[in-house]
């Protein structure tokens, strides 16, 4: 059948430019012609064509020598491909790493005005979980998620937040200005946040920020669960893997802004 031929040599020359394209890495920034032949295991016409196709849509271009390297639209398909990654996908397989180790639930929160919000989570495998909820609007003085946000804003941004009334959820709930600020500085100086029971009574999380390239917090991210559960004897490797993985998430973040 002449048109699933035709498709099929369409195809095949598809994966061969990208085969060509794909040799191009941190060792081999440049190649000849006849470095890409021997590698593909093509011929020095047939590797010609394939170069010459993919300068003509500027995806490798000639240096002053003769050898190829990778022309400019493949930095601005790069630069889509980055503006196309969202913190949500690159924090998803973090959390989810965490969620299996701990089996809690992980939030990703965001500040939203006086709040913070919940932009993505992963689900506790226990039957008893919690119910924040992907879009739940979260104080942003009250609780861990919140609090790891808080302690990194700037100062003029802490003031005007703390200027405002704050609401007590729980006898937890920290309300005075004084002793907030307390809270915050103990979590910059920490670089992670703990509470318990200040939104929901019970209930452990465990947070640490996300940064953007700039310095400026960008998230938080949370492990939260049942005091019970998330108690004193995990409470440590908790910490440790929270703050691990806002690390890498924060690295990612700035490797893409």
């Amino acid at each position: 059948m002449p048109g699933r031929d035709a498709g099929r040599d369409r195809n095949t020359t598809v994966e061969r430019a990208i085969d060509v394209l794909l040799l191009f890495d941190e060792q081999h920034p440049v190649l000849t012609a006849a470095e890409v032949a021997r590698r593909l295991g093509m011929s020095r016409s047939t590797t010609y064509r394939y170069l010459q196709s993919l300068r003509s849509y500027q995806l490798v271009e000639e240096d002053e020598a003769g050898g190829y390297r990778l022309g400019p639209r493949v930095f601005h398909l790069a630069r889509v491909a980055r503006q196309g990654l969202g913190l949500s996908e690159i924090a998803l397989p973090l959390m989810r790493e965490l969620a299996a180790r701990f089996g809690e639930a992980v939030l990703l929160t965001r500040r939203a005005g006086n709040h913070v919000v919940c932009v993505e989570r992963v689900e506790s495998r226990y039957p008893m979980r919690l119910s924040y909820e992907r879009g739940q609007l979260l104080p942003l003085h009250a609780g861990a998620s919140a609090k790891v946000i808080l302690a990194f804003l700037a100062p003029a941004e802490i003031d005007a937040a703390l200027a405002r009334p704050l609401p007590r959820y729980t006898e937890r709930t920290v309300t005075e200005p004084e002793r907030l600020r307390a809270d915050l500085a103990a979590i910059r100086a920490a670089g992670y946040a703990v509470s318990e029971g200040e939104v929901d009574p019970g209930v452990r999380a465990v947070a640490a920020p996300i940064h953007h390239a700039s310095g400026e917090i960008a998230a938080g991210l949370t492990v939260v669960g049942p005091a019970f559960r998330l108690d004193e004897r995990v409470l440590p490797a908790v910490v440790d893997a929270v703050r691990a993985a806002a690390r890498t998430i924060s690295q990612r973040l700035a490797d893409i802004e």
